[in-house]
């Protein structure tokens, strides 16, 4: 059993939420980087105890065992608003994927925040900082740092300070920031990575995690928007051209990536939006690594995408403390 993240940051951090909720009326996030007049605040999402802490520590224990001389692929996926069941539809059917075309044997965990009564309501352990922190710790106990790989794929919603947006419900909030999401990599001592990250201002993940050992993927440049939240589709732009598109082709991350960005890129032009310019760095080791795991990989299958899109496609985002674009939501 993995210990409790200690307390790997102050609890104490300036307060978005309300300068987020006022700003929505004006249709944009506020600009927060850099501003030393916030107020302190303290995360509101619920702590990692209980029940939940009982949930994800069930799934830790479920995890195999890493097989010494096989590069395994373990896999994270954390969806954090809430508020809309496209990110948490993401990070299901990044599950299906693992387990049908990877034959990852089991070696997925999911956090999930969803929509109370939705379909993934209850169907994982909530993210939160905390759980975020304990699984990762759990999975740098399961796993090989130097041998097996660790794919983490995070969305949500960004803030302009580039931090990733988690609320539980309402009232419920927290951030992290790629400072945070780098030391709680470290703590747990993971070695080999591809982390992804779908958010607006997603760019800013980057500086922070690069390492030998890791690729690094994201939605959007440090300063730009990305699309597809809110009650739009079923999947973001970016995540239905990665994970359901890309990957569906190919089990190669960073070809995926190129294709994926192709498909935003020409996408953004005919809505008429301003370019996301998702990112990728791609440390020197990390690329013999999953080209070992590729090769061990069975026949490729075709994984269907199982949700469609909601039938308020057209009508607008909720009154929840997130930006309502006029036209398509951007994260």
């Amino acid at each position: 059993m993995p210990a409790l993240p200690s307390l790997l940051r102050s609890c104490s951090r300036r307060l978005r939420r309300t300068l987020v909720v006022a700003l929505v009326l004006a249709g944009s996030w506020p600009v927060l980087a850099g501003n030393a007049d916030l107020p302190e605040w303290t995360p509101t999402t619920p702590k990692l105890e209980g029940t939940e802490l009982a949930r994800l520590e069930a799934a830790l224990q479920q995890l195999p065992v890493q097989r010494p001389g096989i590069t395994d692929l373990y896999v994270l996926g954390v969806a954090g608003d809430a508020g809309e069941d496209v990110f948490g539809n993401e990070v299901r059917y990044l599950q299906q994927l693992a387990a049908q075309r990877w034959q990852t044997g089991g070696r997925t965990l999911s956090l999930i925040n969803a929509p109370p009564g939705s379909a993934a309501d209850g169907t994982a352990p909530q993210a939160t900082f905390e759980s975020l922190g304990y699984a990762l710790d759990g999975l740098g106990q399961a796993l090989d740092p130097a041998e097996d790989v660790l794919l983490l794929y995070l969305t949500s919603h960004g803030l302009p300070d580039n931090s990733f947006y988690l609320r539980t419900g309402p009232e419920q909030e927290d951030y992290l920031s790629p400072q945070d999401l780098a030391q709680l990599l470290d703590e747990a001592k993971i070695g080999n990575a591809v982390i992804v990250v779908s958010a607006c201002f997603s760019g800013g993940f980057v500086p922070p995690l690069k390492a030998p050992n890791r690729m690094i993927i994201t939605a959007a440049r440090e300063d730009r928007p990305s699309f597809g939240c809110g009650n739009t589709d079923s999947a973001t732009w970016f995540g239905r051209a990665f994970l359901v598109e890309a990957l569906n082709a190919g089990n190669d991350f960073s070809a995926a990536f190129a294709q994926a960005r192709t498909r935003v890129k020409r996408r953004e032009r005919q809505e008429g939006e301003l370019p996301s310019y998702p990112q990728i760095a791609t440390g020197r080791h990390i690329e013999a690594v999953l080209a070992r795991w590729r090769q061990q990989l069975p026949p490729p299958v075709v994984v269907p995408y199982p949700f469609a899109a909601p039938a308020a496609a057209m009508e607008p985002a909720d009154d929840s403390p997130l930006p309502v674009p006029t036209a398509a939501p951007s994260r």
